[in-house]
This record gives structure tokens, sequence and C-alpha cells, in this order.
């Protein structure tokens, strides 16, 4: 079954922790503090989960299924929740039950709005009797009002209740979220089903109910949208510690000075690439936040410009055009900006690798790895080896471990592409030349050009007046007095710079993702080599040792525990 990493993730940062400080106890008193100094992180703030839609629309047993029966929720046919109740899911997260809104009971609304506003993942729920009005009132007004729709999930409950004919529901959901359709993912599910599962003793039995109540299939969309909005990256530091500490832990173990040397510069090979891999993807971040900045100022001003238009007493349409030209000119200013702000960011923080790298190389312990010969070819004897030594030649007199040959291919591979090992001449092809030269590939998508009458068309209702498209709402401002006009007119207007804004950021987002993910994409691939060559050394080494214990095997699974974890919230790779 799959597991909602808003809650797994932190859960096993957690108990490995904890695992890790016990095994720490058997080492030295000094290796153990130091060590349990590194496992300190700084606490994140709890994700919060909220859940939203009509009463009796299964809100309190979804709860319920997505914890496996853990919540403490109450569970009635009638308006049974009447406050908004905080579930602490381990400690991790905070699942929110809202009343039903429209339950006529207006205070019932005014809970699941203050709820709704703080929330870090919206869960809307329907029945299979789908929408009315009202309703579809409430979607939208998330959507577009509270502005949750890149972390809102609509479920449609109760599925096994109702049979419906292929393609009905979908089309309802995607009339009910209008402009937002293709932006907001839907499932379904019959939570009920998933709990009489869980209470059914045969597991073949279990094993059905589960897969017909479609649960598996929330829990992966809930960690579809956490890991778009980059919501998951705050648990990879814990975990990264973890794994770190447990390699130091197992580096440690050895009494060979040999092993020692290498394991520790390869800890140091290893901890550069994670620290410098974590300091791209932040500079990255940063970035790209700025870049949407620049966007949503430039989509503003175009905004005031024509809300100034309205407000004046002689209205000049022609000023749209020009503000149209303006806007134009500084997304492609901020795309410029951001383009040349990752190609820095790529060639600052490699060079910065690079002199780390040379500075590993330059260390104690690497320079102590040179007394072990392992250039020459060694031959197979039939003769018994210890495992912890390869024979050697006739005539060679220094012991050579049995990992020594392929440290020495691995510690000449790593200064070659990440130390830029070969000389200056072969800077062309340096790790930090690659990079730089595929973000200019991936770095060419441009805005498309911004047209007030295409703006116009698209809000839907449009007049014809001097020359000029314009919108039908825009007229209206002026001639309305009574105060509910004038607070849906405001209410209007802010939907309306709502939509230009979220236009410019979509093609601001299309440009950003699209780059970012390819080249980050490249990013791992190509850490994700020199770490695993990494890993691959320090395997060889630690299968070579004598001492094999079972506190060593507890560190190695505790490391890759942690990093089967990592490796499931790294970014997804785009569909191609």
């Amino acid at each position: 079954m799959n597991d909602l990493l808003y809650h797994s993730a932190p859960a096993m940062a957690r108990d490995l922790s904890s695992r890790l400080v016990m095994l720490l106890g058997n080492l030295s008193p000094d290796e153990s503090s130091r060590f349990q100094r590194m496992l300190v992180i700084e606490e994140h703030k709890r994700p919060r989960m909220v859940l939203t839609g009509q009463y009796s629309s299964g809100k309190s047993t979804l709860i319920k299924a997505l914890t496996n029966d853990t919540a403490q929720v109450v569970i009635d046919s009638a308006v049974a929740t009447d406050t908004v109740d905080v579930f602490d899911w381990d400690g991790l997260v905070d699942l929110v039950d809202t009343p039903g809104v429209q339950a006529g009971q207006e205070e019932h609304d005014e809970l699941a709005e203050e709820a709704l506003r703080s929330a870090d993942l919206v869960l809307f729920t329907v029945t299979v009797e789908m929408f009315d009005d009202r309703l579809v009132e409430h979607l939208r007004h998330i959507t577009e009002d509270l502005r949750k729709g890149p972390q809102l999930l609509v479920v449609v409950t109760k599925c096994r209740s109702l049979v419906a004919a292929t393609g009905v529901r979908e089309a309802a959901v995607r009339e009910a979220l209008n402009g937002f359709a293709d932006q907001v993912p839907w499932v379904e599910c019959d939570a009920e089903t998933y709990r009489r599962g869980l209470q059914e003793p045969d597991p073949l039995r279990a094993a059905r109910r589960f897969d017909a109540s479609k649960i598996d299939e929330v829990r992966a969309t809930i960690n579809r949208i956490a890991h778009a909005r980059g919501d998951l990256a705050c648990f990879r530091v814990p975990l990264q510690q973890v794994a770190l500490v447990a390699g130091e832990a197992l580096a440690a173990l050895t009494d060979d000075p040999a092993e020692e040397a290498v394991l520790t510069v390869l800890a140091r090979q290893r901890a550069a690439l994670t620290n410098r891999r974590g300091l791209l993807d932040s500079a990255l971040v940063r970035q790209e936040t700025e870049f949407r900045n620049e966007c949503i100022r430039a989509a503003e001003r175009l905004a005031n410009t024509v809300e100034s238009i309205e407000e004046s007493l002689a209205t000049d349409w022609s000023r749209l055009d020009a503000a149209s030209s303006t806007l134009n000119e500084e997304l492609d200013s901020a795309n410029q900006r951001f383009a040349i702000g990752v190609h820095d960011i790529l060639a600052s923080q490699l060079a910065d690798l690079t002199s780390e790298v040379r500075e590993i190389e330059a260390s104690p312990y690497a320079r102590q790895l040179l007394s072990v010969d392992v250039q020459g070819n060694i031959e197979a004897q039939s003769t018994f080896v210890h495992p912890g030594i390869a024979q050697q030649p006739a005539g060679k007199s220094v012991r050579v471990p049995a990992w020594g040959p392929k440290a020495a291919e691995h510690l000449r591979a790593f200064e070659t592409v990440w130390g830029a090992g070969n000389g200056v001449k072969n800077s062309a092809g340096s790790m930090g030349h690659k990079f730089v030269y595929k973000a200019g590939k991936f770095l060419g998508k441009k805005f498309e050009p911004w047209q007030a009458v295409r703006w116009a068309n698209n809000l839907g209702k449009i007049a014809k007046g001097a020359n000029m498209v314009l919108p039908v709402a825009l007229e209206a401002y002026s001639v309305w007095s009574d105060e509910r006009q004038e607070v849906r007119a405001v209410k209007e207007k802010m939907r309306r710079r709502s939509a230009l804004v979220g236009r410019v950021l979509a093609q601001c987002d299309e440009i950003s993702k699209t780059a970012l993910v390819q080249l980050r994409g490249e990013l791992d691939s190509e850490f994700g080599k020199g770490i695993g060559a990494i890993d691959e050394t320090s395997q060889s080494v630690h299968d070579a040792r004598d001492f094999r214990n079972n506190l060593e095997r507890d560190f190695y699974a505790i490391q890759g525990d942690a990093q089967s974890m990592l490796d499931r919230l790294e970014v997804p790779a785009l569909n191609k």
C-alpha cells in the first residue's frame, strides 16, 4: 500500500534518529557525543491537511482511512462535526476536520473558512451525487479567492455506493473547477470499504477491499501534489544527516589506518557532493522565487494601469496597449535575468565544489593513501590470502588491501570529474562547464507576447467602443452605487486581477519549472553517479574488513533506509 509522505518521511526520520542514537552509545564517549550533536536538527513546521466539503460527504471517514483508523474521529450521519477538530497524527501532521459547509449553520462555514486559510493541503470532499450550485460556489471560492488551487485535491467519496458511466464524474468535476480544471487533480474513493479491509482477517479479501477502495490513489495524488509544491524538501535534511552520521560512524569502526584514511576521504567527498547539491537547490529555489516575484510585480502594474483607466474621468484605453507592451518587455527582462542568474549559480557553486575537492585531495588522509601501492598488477594466486589483503606479485613487500585497486580507480576518476584533475586545458570538459552548457539549452523558452485584446476576450464579456475591445465589467464599476453592488465590483476586480496574475504566473512557472526540472534531473544524475561511486568504493572497503558485527550492519541498515526515503523525496522527472 502507498503511504502519505507528509507523515511517513518525518516518521522515518524520527525512528531512524532514535535507533541511531542507541547504536552510537556503543562507540567511545567522545565519538558518540560528536555524532549525536550532528543529529540535532531544527524542528520544521508541521504540515496542515484540511478536509472541507458538504456535510455528510465522508470527511471524517476519509481521515480514519488515511490514518489506518488511528485518528479518534466521531463518524455520524447527522451534521456531526460542528467545530474545527485538529487531529495530531503522531506529532507529525495536523489533520483538520472542518464542519460541513452549507449545512444550514452559518457558523460552520466560518469555521471552515478559518481552517482553509492556514491549510498546506486541502481535500475537497464531494459525494457521488456530485455538485450543487452552492457547493460549486464554495469550490471556486477556494480556488479563486483563497488561491488554494496548487494545493487542492477534489475527492469524490462513497464511489462504490453508486455506479456512474465513464467520464460522467470527471466532466462534473471539471465543470465545477471551471478555469482550474487542468490544474487541480481529482480522485474517487470509498473510505468505508478501506476501513472494512482493515478489519478483514483474510489477507486476500483485505487486499481486494483495499484495491477497490482506491485510497492508495488518494495517497499517491497527495504525494504528487507535495512533490510539485516542494513541501517535502524540509524532510530531506534530517534524513541526510542520519545517512551522513551513519556513514561517519561506520568509518569510526575501522582500526586499519589505511581503511580509516580512505573512508574519511570518501566521507568528505560524499559530504562535499551532498552539501553542494543542497546549496545548489536552495540557490535555484531563491532564483526561481525572485523570477516569480518579478513576474507578479509586472502583472500587478498592468492591472493597476487598467484600474486607473477605469477610475479616470477621461477614459483613455490607448494606454492599455502601451501597458501591454511594457509588460512584455518586463517579462522578457525578468526571464533573461532568471537565465543569467541560473548560469551564475551553476558556475560559482561548482567552482566552489572544485576548490573543496582539491582541498580534500591535499588533505593528510589523501596523502596517506599514496603510501598504499595499488598501481601494480595484482596477480591471482592459488594460495590462501586473508580477505582483507591482496596477494602481491614477486618482489613486492608492501601489503595491498583488497579494496586498494578499486579505491585508487575511484580517486583518480573523482579527481578528474569533480576536481579538474587533468589540468586547466581540460576545463572546458569540467562538470561546471557541462552543467552551464546544458542550462543554456534548458533555458531557451520565452514568454508568449501579451495582448490586451486577448486578455479582454479571456475575461468573457466584452464590448466595443472607441475602436478598442473593453470588458463590460470595467464600465459597470463607475455606475454601481448600491453597497452590495460595490462589494461585488471589488470582488470581481480582485478576481480579474487574480486571473491576470495567474495567467502570467502560469507562463512564468512553465518557463522556470520546465528548465529547472530538467536541470535538476541532470544534477541528480551526475551527483547521484558521484555519490553512488563513493558508496560503491566505500562498500568495497567495508566488504574487505575482518570486523563484521551487528553494530556495523545496523548502521548500514539505517543509512540504507534513510537513502531509500531520500530517493522517494526526489523531484519527479518531467513526463515525456
